[in-house]
């Protein structure tokens, strides 16, 4: 298929659902949740944290929402780039995409993430992707897409 940016948005807001975006958030919060652990395990805190603040995370994942400025908060901005939106501030994109990327690939020896290749296939690594290099660096992945739909 031949590509626009218009039509490449439409296809990205047909696949970006509500439901869908929720289903990723609660995907990367558990493996931020439980990096967590793993880290608290190493520093012997297993049970370091508070009764209430369990209990606010739980309600988090249930929710895939947080209050203030968090991954969640980037997530939603990055899938919004996604289904379209007009970005308004390169400096916030920015912001937003480091976020996430040292959120879930920056391993605490080294300085910058490593990113593995198979994150741009995820349903966040194509938000990310249109985020930082535009819609256009999506249509191969748009291509398999309809083609495994036609199939």
């Amino acid at each position: 298929m031949t590509w626009t940016k218009e039509t490449a948005f439409a296809k990205l807001q047909e696949i970006y659902t509500d439901k869908v975006m929720q289903e990723e958030k609660r995907r990367i919060f558990q493996q931020i949740y439980r990096h967590l652990y793993e880290h608290l395990d190493d520093l012997a805190v297993k049970s370091g944290l508070k009764e209430e603040a369990e209990k606010q995370l739980k309600f988090f994942k249930e929710y895939t929402f947080m209050p203030g400025d968090n991954m969640f908060q980037s997530m939603r901005y990055v899938f919004l780039l996604a289904r379209g939106e007009k970005e308004h501030d390169p400096g916030e994109t920015e912001r937003h995409l480091r976020r996430i990327y040292r959120s879930l690939f920056q391993p605490a020896g080294l300085k910058n993430p490593y990113i593995p290749d198979s994150f741009w296939s995820t349903t966040l690594g194509v938000a990310c992707l249109v985020a930082q290099e535009g819609v256009e660096s999506v249509y191969p992945i748009l291509d398999e897409i309809v083609e495994a739909e036609n199939e």
